[in-house]
Order: structure tokens, then C-alpha cells, then sequence
């Protein structure tokens, strides 16, 4: 596997917690799952084809740099889509579906093949509910059936000239298989006085350990049998503590924080849960910095052959976790410390309250949610 860049790893982690952050801080008190990772891909796709102060706005928000680093950004993409190539368990698509009649550019086609992996397809956008079975089924077929429906057929029309997708699957085995005769009702703590009892997994075993005074937060790794892909929990110490912790986020860096964790015997109890989680992103964009591709100021001349004034007009994203006694599956598609003193006792890692949770890879993310409710 080849080595990625840590400034790009970097970076495009800032963006995933950023993004997180926007979308809790609209409003969301449910549980979440969202895949930035995919979202950052199809962002940056589209930027191949951006040009100007529109393309600067675009990659500078997604936290790449300039569009000067365009290359560089398309390298890096293709670094990690190749890793992923040889994964069985982590999937990654990228499919382009364009108006009939139009032609890409040669250098945003090459850019799409080479680094992005990705091919077109050319599609009717007037017959909006054929179009949209078209990339429905793909997402699906990419995702092991878990994304449906990603794009309504009324987001489509006679003035959509092209839809970009990006699908990431992840199936895991647990490293440390949980025994489902040890699964049993546990009390969930839905807020600091109120709980409802949920299933939940029970294991004592090794595992990547540390606490975080600093956060008020502990933190467990737990591998997978079949990837190099790990779920991170961070549990945060007070039962109504998550919110102090997601203000906190954009302060975490994951690669530090994985190498202040250390091996040791932990008595974990994780609930069992499955989580669906679908947006419009347009509004966190834009916050973000990026409102100019959804403008008229907009200029995406890099992109086809034709002549023709373009606009991103919808950015919308599904994702889903399930976690159980085997392991985990995720699936997202985007349209468009301080160590504890160790004793020789087991640690306790008792998820029994709010929490946040990622999967990542060499310290990449690609998944990141919160459990808020049973």
C-alpha cells in the first residue's frame, strides 16, 4: 500500500470535521452518519472542471490549498483510490453521467480516467425518472443495496447537463468477534437524567486504548479482521457530554491522537445500532465557504466541449452504518493526550451514553457520526 500524504490526509480530515460540525450545528440532534470522505471526492471531481476564483473558492473550502494545487489534489485522490483498489472490504466509485450530446474536455476526461478512476455515461435528464433509475441502481449496486434512491427524479430536469457520483461501501469483520450470548439490554443514557435500555455487546479484550483529560473523553480503537480500516469510538466522560465534545472537534487530530493510545486489556460494552442518515448539503457549503458553484457566478468552463454557462444546483448525500457482534457495514454515496496509568485490572469502556465514532485508515476518515438516541 502505497504511502498517502500526510498534508492531504490532513487536510481533508479538517474538512470532514468541519463539514460534521456545520451539520450538527444545523440543527441535528439525531443520530448521524455521514461519509466526508465521499463528499470531499465528488467536490473535488467537480473542481477538475472549475476555473477562476470559482475553483480557487472550491478547493481552498474543501481545505486543499488553491486551485494551483489542482494536480496535486487529482494525485492524491488517485494515491487513495488505488490503495483501495486491493481492499475487499472498502469500496470506492466514482461515475460520471452527462446530457446527451455534450463532450468533456480531453484534460477533465484524462483527470476523471486516470486520477479519479471514474468513466461517463450518457444519459436523457428530460426523461428525469429513467435518468435517475439509471444512477440509483448504480449507487446501489456500488453500495451492496444499502444507498436507495439517492436522487429524486425531480432534481432533474431539461437543464441538468451533468450528475457526478461518488459510492464508498465498507464491510468489516471484527478482529475480536463479540458473542451474541453476551449481548444483552443495557441502559443508554439519552440525556444526564433519562435512559432506555438497548442491546448491548460485551467483550474483554486487548484493544487500543486511551483517556483524554483534555477533552474529558476516552478513546478505543477496534480493528477489523479483513482491513486496515479501524472504528474509533470517542466516548465522552459525562452522560450529556457529547455536545461539549463536538464543540471541541475541530481541535482533534486523529493521527496524534491514535499514536497516544496504547494496548491493553479493556472491558468494552458497545450497543448494537444501524443508522440511515440523508442531506442537502448546499446550505453547509455554503457556510463553508463554497457558494459560488451554487451562484451564477459560477464558471465551470474546464468541463465540456460546449460553450455553456454551469451551476452546481444540488449536492445531496446518504449514508448508513449498521454495527453489530460480527462487525460493521457502512455505505454513503454523495451526489454531487495524556495517557492513564495503566493497571493490571481491565480498563471499562461502557458505551452506555452518547457518543461519536469513525472509521478510518491510516489515520484518514472516511465515516464519521454520532449515536445521540436508541
Amino acid at each position: 500500500m502505497a504511502q498517502l500524504d500526510a498534508q492531504f490526509v490532513e487536510n481533508t480530515n479538517k474538512f470532514a470535521l468541519e463539514l460534521y460540525k456545520q451539520i450538527i450545528l444545523g440543527g441535528q440532534k439525531k443520530n448521524v452518519v455521514i461519509s466526508p470522505f465521499s463528499i470531499s471526492t465528488c467536490l473535488s471531481f467537480a473542481g477538475m472542471g472549475a476555473v477562476g476564483s470559482t475553483a480557487d473558492e472550491l478547493f481552498t473550502g474543501l481545505r486543499h490549498g488553491t486551485a494551483s494545487d489542482k494536480h496535486v489534489v487529482a494525485e492524491n485522490y488517485g494515491a487513495v483510490l488505488k490503495n483501495v483498489a486491493g481492499n475487499q472490504s472498502l469500496k470506492i466509485a466514482n461515475k460520471i453521467y452527462l446530457k446527451h450530446g455534450y463532450t468533456l474536455k480531453s484534460g477533465f476526461q484524462e483527470t476523471a480516467t486516470k486520477s479519479f478512476h471514474s468513466e461517463a455515461e450518457a444519459v436523457n435528464f428530460t426523461d428525469n425518472v429513467a435518468a435517475a433509475k439509471t444512477i440509483n441502481e448504480w449507487v446501489e449496486h456500488k453500495t451492496n443495496n444499502k444507498i436507495k434512491n439517492l436522487i429524486a427524479p425531480d432534481a432533474l430536469d431539461q437543464f441538468t447537463r451533468m450528475v457526478l457520483v461518488n459510492a464508498i461501501h465498507f464491510k468489516g469483520s471484527w478482529t475480536h468477534q463479540f458473542k451474541s450470548e453476551n449481548t444483552r439490554p443495557m441502559p443508554f443514557w439519552i440525556s444526564a437524567t433519562e435512559s432506555v435500555n438497548v442491546p448491548t455487546m460485551n467483550l474483554k479484550e486487548k484493544f487500543k486504548y486511551g483517556v483524554f483529560n483534555e477533552w474529558n473523553m476516552s478513546a478505543l480503537e477496534m480493528t477489523y479482521s479483513d482491513s486496515d480500516v479501524s472504528m474509533l469510538i470517542l466516548l465522552p466522560d459525562e452522560r450529556d457530554g457529547l455536545p461539549k465534545l463536538e464543540e471541541n472537534i475541530l481541535n482533534i487530530n486523529v493521527s496524534d491522537m491514535l499514536s497516544k493510545m496504547y494496548k491493553q486489556e479493556v472491558e468494552v460494552a458497545l450497543p448494537k445500532f444501524k443508522i440511515e442518515f440523508g442531506l442537502e448539503l448546499e446550505e453547509p457549503l455554503e457556510k463553508l465557504g463554497m457558494g459560488k458553484i451554487f451562484s451564477d457566478e459560477a464558471d465551470f468552463s474546464d468541463l465540456f466541449e460546449q460553450s455553456e454557462a454551469l451551476k452546481v444546483s444540488k449536492v445531496v448525500h446518504k449514508a448508513f452504518i449498521e454495527v453489530n457482534e460480527e462487525g460493521a457495514e457502512a455505505a454513503a454515496a454523495t451526489g454531487m493526550m495524556i495517557m492513564a496509568m495503566c493497571l493490571i485490572i481491565p480498563s471499562q469502556f461502557t458505551v452506555d451514553r452518547p457518543f461519536l465514532y469513525m472509521l478510518v485508515q491510516n489515520g484518514q476518515i472516511y465515516f464519521i457520526g454520532r449515536k445521540t438516541e436508541a
